[in-house]
């Protein structure tokens, strides 16, 4: 009689599951991508590229209004004097300017932008009388600069 042998059951390798491995990785990755911040100097650029659309939602645009205080007082609009009179802390002619030209930029839906230019040698007074006007009109976007005339 012959003796059938049994073999030893063979020991199985050991097997590493990756797939709990793929899984955990997976929602680290989620983990950061949902966690990161944009960098603020990326997201913060105010840059408009041209684009091919047509500009039929704004098809005006107004140009800055220059105001001048020359050293004498005068309140010159666009290369046009308007108020004179140095006791006259209204000015009148420039309010009634500032208006129209706030209207306008209303109208077209645009940021009516002035630009202030004030003579070293003008008083304090008149250029405080300028920006009174100014914001009487709502203005806000006022950019202020010097100049010398010669």
């Amino acid at each position: 009689m012959s003796r059938r042998r049994r073999s030893a059951p063979k020991e199985d390798e050991p097997q590493l599951d990756m797939s709990s491995m793929i899984d955990v990785s997976f929602l680290l990755l989620i983990y950061f991508l949902v966690t990161s911040t944009l960098d603020p100097k990326e997201t913060d650029l105010g840059m408009k590229l041209p684009t091919t659309e047509s500009t039929a939602s704004n098809p005006v645009e107004i140009d800055q209004m220059t105001i001048e205080v020359n050293s004498e007082g005068h309140i010159i609009v666009d290369q046009e004097v308007l108020d004179t009179d140095l006791e006259d802390h209204s000015v009148p002619l420039l309010s009634a300017k500032i208006g129209e030209y706030a209207q306008a930029a209303q109208l077209t839906n645009s940021q009516p932008i002035v630009v202030v230019s004030a003579d070293d040698a003008a008083k304090g007074q008149r250029f405080v009388d300028v920006l009174n006007a100014l914001a009487s009109a709502g203005i806000q976007n006022v950019t202020i600069t010097g100049f010398t005339e010669k």
